[in-house]
């Protein structure tokens, strides 16, 4: 068996995945470092995050293997079990004293680790075996509804935590996995377009207040209009569609003002970054500094000034990648978003060869997973997403996630291993 698995090693994914890690380190090393003439100057403390994030590589590296030699049907036939225990650690971490105004970890000895991180395991799990059975169409109002109760319930209690970045991951696991499962396109737009609609009455709230026309949701609202004449003679569908939008834009004004202070702070602030450029619009100000500065190739390696004045905030986790771009420049920017879309486009193509249903599902979930992660991250890098403290797998640090991404990795080779079996 052992053989037969070498034999069909996914080396697209593998080798890109341990470049990363690679990269990861070294990103942390640099984020520490000091030059010697300037260390009565600066702390070091930094500095272990690499010692730590070596820790976690290695231990990552061997859940990666072990999450390889698993057969796959033990992931599907404890998808229910691993699911049941992860939301109990979520309602656990609910209960624990609050750290740092949030309660998200559980500590165990020296070891701390996020229950939300193995969520988002369990959640694609279920999903996949849930609706890998042929009785379960997803348009079924039955089927798409208990899909949903899967990922809401996490996506609630995580809300609680207050972690709306990581609360975030679970619709976006969601909607790939129910289309690649069947889901109706005009089902999906019915899904879809309240979210657009939502982000577009926030930043008509703000265009507003600032003496502007809302001419971007007028103009969504015109082509949702459109497309409900176009799928008139599915009127229902059609004046669901219409009304949804319409409660969405009139919801979530009431919505936002729910929402805790620094949260309503950093979508005005991704929404108008110069109005509070030395309050929640300084992390995404610095950020865009350090990557701009870094050019074409970067200042090079452990040249980074950004990062050593400490100008740029949370430089090892939510901003690694702009150390990476301020050292590396454009071209190291880009042999990352290069090595992430191997991974994804590979596991896309996967999900295409395997011949077991569950396998299928399950790694268009993975693939969402990594796809949602990158994009948010460095969007926020770049002032194109809010910062939600989403982190880049393999690169921020952080034993939770790094474990985590390790094993999704390794699920994926499994999977890539043992595509000839139903």
């Amino acid at each position: 068996m052992a053989e037969k698995n070498m034999r069909n090693m996914e080396w697209g994914i593998l080798i890109p995945g341990l470049i990363l890690i690679c990269i990861g380190l070294a990103n942390l090393y640099s984020v520490g470092h000091v030059p010697e003439e300037l260390r009565e100057t600066f702390q070091l403390g930094s500095r272990d995050y690499f010692h730590r994030q070596l820790i976690w590589s290695a231990v990552g590296l061997v859940v990666m293997v072990v999450a390889f030699a698993i057969p796959f049907r033990y992931y599907e036939g404890s998808a229910v079990i691993f699911y049941g225990v992860s939301l109990i650690s979520l309602i656990v971490v609910l209960l624990l004293e609050p750290l740092k105004g949030s309660s998200r970890w559980i500590s165990v000895g020296f070891f701390r680790f996020q229950p939300s991180e193995l969520m988002k395991v369990a959640v694609i799990f279920t999903l996949a075996r849930y609706l890998s059975e042929k009785k379960n169409d997803p348009n079924k109002l039955r089927v798409i509804s208990l899909a949903i109760l899967v990922v809401l319930v996490p996506f609630t209690l995580i809300l609680k935590q207050p972690d709306l970045g990581t609360a975030l991951v679970f619709p976006a696991l969601l909607f790939p996995v129910l289309y690649w499962r069947g889901l109706n396109e005009g089902v999906m737009i019915l899904f879809l377009t309240p979210v657009i609609s939502a982000f577009l009455t926030v930043f008509s709230e703000s265009a507003i207040s600032d003496g502007t026309y809302p001419f971007p949701l007028l103009l969504f609202f015109l082509m949702i209009l459109v497309v409900a004449y176009r799928r008139r003679k599915r009127l229902f569908q059609s004046l669901s569609l219409v009304a949804i939008n319409l409660g969405v834009m009139f919801v979530i004004p009431t919505l936002m003002n729910t929402l805790k202070p620094y949260q309503q702070r950093r979508i005005m602030a991704f929404l108008r970054p110069e109005s509070d450029i030395l309050g929640m619009g300084w992390q995404v100000y610095q950020s865009k500094v350090a990557i701009g500065s870094g050019g074409f190739v970067g200042k090079g390696f452990l040249q980074g000034t950004q990062k050593l004045l400490a100008f740029l905030p949370e430089r090892h986790s939510d901003f690694a990648f702009s150390v990476l771009a301020e050292e590396r420049g454009f071209v190291g920017g880009l042999v990352v978003l290069v090595l992430f879309s191997m991974i994804i486009a590979r596991g896309f193509y996967l999900a295409t060869k395997v011949k077991n249903r569950f396998a299928s599902m399950a790694i268009i979930g993975i693939c969402s997973y990594f796809t949602f992660h990158v994009i948010v991250n460095i969007g926020m890098t770049i002032g194109l997403a809010p910062v939600t403290g989403l982190p880049l797998p393999f690169l921020s640090y952080g034993g939770s996630s790094m474990l985590v991404s390790c094993f999704l990795l390794g699920v994926l080779l499994n999977f890539g291993s043992s595509f000839y079996e139903y």
